[in-house]
């Protein structure tokens, strides 16, 4: 089972990194935490890829103004692992201000030494 990549961070590591590069639009470190062969569904059932997603907080297209963590699991695999998040977000979203629960699932791999989304989903919660 892995449980750090080669710069030493966990699965709640990169968890709280990507949320971190997510609400400052941080392209260089969501290029690095995100796989070049990502398959993420958005809230709305469609599908995005890598480069759209970057180009989203590139332009500004997407922006989170907040991302308020109320549920963190972790759940480590022989693969690599799975994280889920539930949070409290105020994004932009084409302009639109948007206050909403949100439930992230990402799928992690380990890919040239370090811990890469590969999968995931995005939906309203409950």
């Amino acid at each position: 089972m892995i449980s750090r990549d080669a710069s030493g961070r966990s699965l709640d590591d990169v968890e709280t990194a990507i949320q971190a590069a997510m609400l400052v639009s941080d392209v260089s470190a969501l290029d690095l935490l995100i796989s070049d062969d990502l398959i993420f569904i958005g809230p709305d059932g469609s599908q995005i890829s890598k480069a759209a997603d970057l180009d989203a907080h590139r332009t500004g297209t997407t922006r989170f103004e907040r991302i308020e963590e109320i549920e963190r699991e972790i759940v480590p695999s022989e693969a690599g692992g799975r994280t889920v998040l539930g949070a409290d977000v105020t994004i932009i979203d084409h302009g639109k201000r948007i206050e909403t629960r949100l439930r992230w699932e990402r799928s992690w791999t380990v890919a040239e030494g370090l811990w890469q989304v590969t999968r995931g989903r995005v939906t309203p919660a409950r």
